[in-house]
């Protein structure tokens, strides 16, 4: 799981030296050292994100070691759900202005993209690299296309050749069509999620499959989606499953694990 995981490097301006003098970044760049809390990866651990803090005004999520961060999106729509609980078992701290929520809002990161020398708030550096100029070219993940290009180009302009399909540059579908495939792009992989749907009298039986499209993830990790509807969690589905339902319109989350 944590080769799939962001590396950007932190960058700390002028402004954060001075408002947070013991906070240094890590030699790998990648993490940060503050008060007493050592090698701190201020990114969503499900979908990579490193917009954490939504304001000053706004929740963050995490464990209680500080091990793993849940931006809101991602815990609105699976761990306030499913479970209150972390990956590693821990539970789950929801907070607002500490100082450590307020330093990691201020975070800046660098594009990853070679060549890119531009640095951005955690607000924004996933909005640049989806459109940076010098971001590596991605194959298309649909079978048998061989297009290979930059993200937003396939977004915008290349999937509408595939009327049947959907890229969706988040993890989590809200509208979900019978006979439709869905790509996701989490962290930096395609997870094709294949959805038909039965009408069954009054209930409805909604059937997944759920792959990687691009590369190897490791026998040790997974595509598991989250079925929901009305704020309410029907199953938890990994590899080919249905769930049944009175409801018609149904939302999958989906994450690594």
């Amino acid at each position: 799981m944590d080769r799939l995981l962001p590396n950007n490097e932190i960058y700390l301006d002028e402004e954060i030296k001075a408002e947070y003098p013991t906070a240094t970044v890590t030699p790998d760049k990648t993490s940060i050292d503050f008060r007493t809390h050592k090698n701190l990866r201020p990114f969503c651990y499900h979908c990579g994100d490193y917009n954490l803090s939504y304001g000053q005004k706004y929740f963050w999520h995490r464990c209680v070691s500080f091990r793993h961060f849940f931006c809101y999106y991602c815990f609105d729509y699976s761990l306030k759900k499913y479970t209150h609980t972390c990956v590693d078992g821990e539970p789950i701290v929801d907070e607002c202005r500490t100082i450590e929520h307020l330093l990691c809002g201020k975070l800046k990161f660098c594009c990853k993209s070679p060549g890119c020398r531009k640095i951005f708030g955690g607000s924004a550096i996933k909005k640049h690299e989806i459109t940076c100029e010098k971001q590596p070219e991605m194959a298309c993940p649909v079978n048998g296309c061989k297009w290979r290009g930059r993200i937003d180009v396939m977004e915008g302009e290349h999937f509408k050749d595939h009327e049947d399909s959907k890229l969706i540059l988040r993890n989590v579908v809200l509208k979900l069509d019978p006979g439709r495939k869905y790509y996701l792009l989490i962290l930096g992989k395609f997870v094709l999620v294949d959805y038909t749907s039965e009408e069954l009298g009054e209930v409805y039986e909604h059937s997944f499959s759920l792959s990687v499209r691009n590369g190897d993830v490791g026998t040790a990790v997974k595509p598991v989606g989250l079925v929901s509807t009305s704020h309410t969690l029907l199953k938890k589905i990994v590899g080919d499953d249905s769930v049944k339902s009175v409801r018609k319109n149904v939302v999958v989350f989906v994450y690594f694990e």
